[in-house]
């Protein structure tokens, strides 16, 4: 071996098998890079394991409402135009003249609306005037109230009273010739005026009865009172007015008024003005439950009026939820209530 073949293998004892040595580490790295993956995967399954459970957030709404303003009220005139009723009539327009004055002084939304009791007309039934629905809103009231109420004395018998005011309320005239008369949450008060009893055999089998199912039906429907009151001869006997007019007894509108709450007069007196200042003072309810949207978690429901909290003065009901106020708000008031909804 030459000298030079001697130095050679010195130098690769001294360096190493450079190829053998890139193959090791190679593989080195391919076996450490599998070894670290499953140990990296089961690493990160074992956090996702030990984490807490998942907890939801509360669902909490707040739901507001608005106290009704001013009470509403909604007041129908049946108005007997019979030829007997010539003096009454007169009396009768003089005493409307000032109605809405006393309605605003009641501190009212009303409507007035007046029909006669002649229904052997084609408009039997049909709210009288242009408008036919006299409003505060109108620029002069008490005039448009007296024209829709000068009927004359030209009306036809029977004096079918309580029949027309069945009709004025119900279809087809309530949407139809009358439509927008009756509010959805206003209370309603009918006015018959009449110097003889009802005679409505003609068109409704059970008069009073019917009456009194319609105003029962309206009471349910608005949650406010509906109720008749009659302007007519008192019994038993009737009555002779100062005029010279006579009234014989209204019973059955005595007897209507009676059962649905409603006030009573003579219309033999010769003032209406006492008459319809006690029509006009009718009580009307506010609404004191607020029916809520979705079921709350009772002991995190809060109340606010107007801005305040209010922990005293109302219940939750259930079946349906509601906050019943032990008081009812007053008129306007804003009311918010607060909940976490039950899961």
């Amino acid at each position: 071996m030459t000298g030079e073949q001697q130095r050679s293998r010195r130098r690769q004892r001294r360096e190493g098998p450079r190829a053998g040595a890139g193959r090791v580490r190679l593989a080195g790295s391919r076996a450490a890079a599998f070894l670290l993956l499953p140990a990296l995967g089961a690493c990160s399954d074992f956090f996702l394991r030990s984490q807490d459970p998942i907890v939801e957030e509360a669902v909490v709404v707040e739901e507001r409402f608005v106290q009704l303003g001013l009470p509403e009220l909604d007041l129908l005139f049946v108005l007997d135009d019979t030829s007997s009723m010539a003096a009454e009539q007169v009396r009768l327009l003089e005493a409307l003249e000032g109605l809405p004055e006393l309605l605003d002084a009641a501190g009212l939304s009303w409507h007035v609306g007046v029909v006669s009791m002649d229904l052997s007309q084609d408009e039997a039934g049909l709210l009288q005037g242009d408008p036919w629905i006299i409003t505060p809103e109108l620029a002069d009231p008490d005039a448009a109230l007296v024209e829709a109420a000068d009927l004359g004395a030209e009306g036809l018998p029977p004096e079918a009273g309580l029949a027309a005011a069945v009709a004025a309320l119900s279809e087809p005239l309530r949407s139809g010739g009358n439509r927008a008369f009756r509010r959805p949450s206003a209370a309603l008060h009918v006015v018959v005026v009449s110097d003889a009893d009802d005679d409505s055999t003609d068109y409704l089998d059970d008069p009073a009865g019917e009456i009194e199912a319609l105003l029962a039906a309206e009471e349910a429907a608005s949650g406010q009172p509906a109720r008749l009151s009659a302007v007519v001869g008192p019994e038993p006997s009737g009555c002779n007015g100062e005029d010279g007019s006579t009234a014989t007894a209204g019973s059955t509108y005595l007897e209507v008024a009676e059962a649905t709450g409603g006030t009573t007069e003579s219309i033999c007196e010769v003032d209406f003005g006492p008459v319809l200042e006690a029509i006009g003072d009718l009580p009307v309810s506010w609404p004191d439950t607020f029916p809520l949207q979705a079921a709350p978690v009772p002991e995190t429901v809060r109340v606010s009026v107007d801005g305040v909290r209010v922990d005293e003065g109302w219940t939750l009901s259930e079946e349906p939820w509601a906050v019943v106020f032990e008081i009812a708000p007053e008129p306007g008031a804003e009311l918010a209530v607060r909940y976490e909804v039950a899961g």
